[in-house]
């Protein structure tokens, strides 16, 4: 069985029906900051078409660890694994006992991961908020719309604490947890 890794070793990994996943990335529980897969110490594999991930994770922010255990499906839907980190890498050191040992990619060689899609919040933004309030996330107000710089942005929606962070590229991260789509 491979031994505990960094994550960004194991990638990329493709899928046979050719759709590959070269970056992961979770939100810390406790800071909400995205941990990335150069975070993230533990073993991906792809196994009879799913990849299985079963790591611990230290979030660069607040240097709590955290386990990470979940499955990948081949149309790229992260989906949570409900057992103890303990017993699903028992579980995976049994599946893939008989499997050949992956190519790894050497520390050296992994490319630089790229920050999420989306746009990005400059520093000296000038932000007019709307006075329509929507409701509250986390204890933050969400604005109807938002006025950044002479273009606007609609409230799109709220990401989960967990949440994976997944924008397109008219979309604004806004606060750490609002998404805002570009009107």
């Amino acid at each position: 069985m491979t031994t505990p890794q960094k994550l960004s070793r194991f990638l990329p990994l493709a899928f046979p029906n050719g759709n590959r996943i070269s970056r992961f990335a979770k939100a810390c529980p406790h800071c909400h900051s995205m941990v990335t897969a150069r975070d993230m110490e533990g073993i991906a594999r792809l196994l009879h078409d799913k990849i299985v991930l079963a790591a611990e994770a230290e979030c660069p922010e607040c240097h709590r660890r955290f386990p990470v255990a979940c499955v990948i499906s081949d149309d790229k839907r992260v989906h949570r694994v409900r057992l103890p980190l303990w017993l699903f890498r028992l579980w995976l050191k049994l599946a893939l006992r008989n499997l050949p040992e992956p190519q790894l990619q050497e520390d050296w060689s992994v490319p630089e991961e790229t920050p999420p899609a989306g746009i990005r919040l400059p520093d000296n933004a000038v932000v007019t908020r709307s006075p329509d309030v929507l409701g509250q996330f986390d204890g933050t107000p969400i604005n109807a719309w938002l006025d950044i710089d002479g273009r606007h942005f609609v409230f799109e929606r709220a990401l989960p604490p967990a949440g994976q962070l997944c924008l397109t590229d008219s979309e604004l991260l806004f606060e750490g947890k609002l998404v805002y789509r570009l009107a």
